[in-house]
């Protein structure tokens, strides 16, 4: 039995016969997150702690979870997260809960801002990431372990703690991805 070709190959694949080795400088892409978050983190946890955390979420990658499921960006932000920083905001500013016609004025616009290009960018995904931090501080005494347990959805505690070590590291070694990399192992 002949078997019928599916597809014509119409470009000619050529290989490099003298492969070049590309050296990546992390360290710097590290440099870039730490000037992001220290311009843009919207909550009282430190900067090292933040850069953990986005680490753990996305590796450093703005356009993380695009297509694939419905956390975004940096700080893997979800949809609901990002209509409760909404509310939050306005629950700050008038020092009330919002009603119910304002609380879905509040959601449309969160929809909005989710469902744009905004959510990958790196400043707005971290400010938006780290106020939805602050509201779950806001709600927990400060008690981080409970805050992060918030945030990842589970109980264990295992995720702040990876954090918080390597976060007290890198304060020591502002500049060692090694540490992130070993973080994630």
């Amino acid at each position: 039995m002949k078997q019928k070709a599916l597809k014509n190959q119409t470009e000619t694949f050529i290989r490099n016969k003298d492969p070049k080795e590309v050296i990546v400088d992390d360290a710097q892409r590290l440099k870039e997150i730490r000037e992001i978050v220290n311009s843009s983190n919207s909550s009282s946890l430190g900067d090292d702690l933040i850069i953990c955390q986005i680490y753990m979420e996305s590796r450093f990658d703005a356009r993380s979870g695009e297509g694939v499921h419905s956390a975004k960006g940096l700080m893997q932000m979800q949809k609901n997260a990002v209509r409760q920083v909404y509310k939050y905001r306005e629950q700050k500013s008038t020092g009330k809960m919002p009603g119910d016609k304002k609380t879905l004025e509040l959601f449309s616009a969160a929809d909005s801002f989710y469902e744009s290009e905004s959510m990958f960018n790196e400043s707005d995904n971290v400010k938006i990431g780290t106020e939805y931090m602050q509201y779950w501080i806001d709600r927990a005494d400060n008690d981080l372990v409970a805050v992060y347990k918030k945030y990842r959805g589970k109980e264990n505690g295992v995720y702040y703690n990876k954090i918080k070590s390597c976060a007290d590291k890198l304060k020591e070694q502002p500049d060692n991805m090694q540490l992130l990399r070993d973080m994630v192992k």
